[in-house]
């Protein structure tokens, strides 16, 4: 019934509707393609009245530093001194008690 030539020329056929549809796709592709809206170079917007300058930012980094670093320097000197203050009152009222207040009950 169906001879060899017959299922290798529909065979053909097959592959060259699918080849159409191919290049139908492809040139749908090229078409969308080519009727995109171009496209514009853009730049980025500076504003640069509100905006400090690089080193203006730099500087007020450094000083927050710096103002850190004082403040814990000045805090280290501080409870340094407060520590002896109260080590030489703890040691001062000892001693007072050992020795001074001891001898008012004799």
């Amino acid at each position: 019934m169906n001879s060899p030539d017959n299922k290798d020329n529909e065979l053909q056929r097959r592959e060259r509707e699918l080849q159409e549809r191919k290049r139908a796709n492809r040139l749908r592709e090229i078409e969308a393609e080519i009727n995109q809206p171009p496209l514009h170079q853009t730049t980025k917007h500076q504003d640069s009245q509100r905006s400090p300058q690089p080193w203006y930012k730099k500087l007020a980094n450094v000083g927050k530093f710096v103002a850190i670093v004082v403040t814990i320097v000045v805090s280290i000197q501080l409870v340094g001194t407060l520590s002896y203050v109260i080590i030489f009152g703890a040691v001062g009222w000892v001693a007072y008690k050992l020795f001074f207040e001891g001898d008012r009950s004799k």
